[in-house]
């Protein structure tokens, strides 16, 4: 590895995370704790999941994401139904007030961004757009062709 790529991997890394910060921080708004948004983020996007998937997802501990599934019922935000096949398992989804609510934090989140882009010139935007395609890339090459015509957002 050469120490241009290793600078410019440690920039990214650094500016992803910042950007998530900033974003985060603009959402005055938000009226879950990061665990449950991210959780509730998870299950919006994948449609349904297991509490095991989750758990494996988000990092944590069975009892911990248990816990969390458990603050998002009461809330109304999902909904947890038994597997018919296997009786000790089951599935996580999002009720419409779950999507609702995922869906208008992230149009909040993603404001100041939109505003800023918009001050962008066409060939800054198209640098941006050609940009993203490479980063996506290197996430996941096996979606990359899939990526292509400005596919849709995935949370993995």
């Amino acid at each position: 590895m050469s120490n241009t790529t290793i600078s410019l991997a440690d920039d990214l890394v650094v500016s992803a995370v910042r950007l998530t910060r900033w974003l985060k921080a603009a959402d005055t708004a938000a009226r879950l704790s990061g665990p449950q948004a991210s959780a509730l983020a998870i299950i919006v996007y994948a449609g349904k999941t297991t509490p095991s998937q989750l758990a494996r997802l988000e990092q944590v501990q069975r009892p911990t994401i248990a816990r969390v599934i458990g603050q998002l019922t009461d809330a109304g935000l999902v909904t947890r139904k038994g597997d018919q096949r296997d009786r000790r398992s089951s599935w996580i989804q999002p009720t419409r007030a779950g999507k609702t609510l995922i869906k208008e934090g992230q149009l909040r989140r993603i404001e100041p961004l939109v505003r800023r882009m918009q001050k962008l010139n066409p060939t800054e935007l198209k640098t941006l757009r050609d940009a993203l395609l490479v980063i996506r890339r290197l996430i996941d090459p096996a979606t990359h062709d899939k990526d292509e015509g400005g596919g849709a957002n995935t949370i993995t």
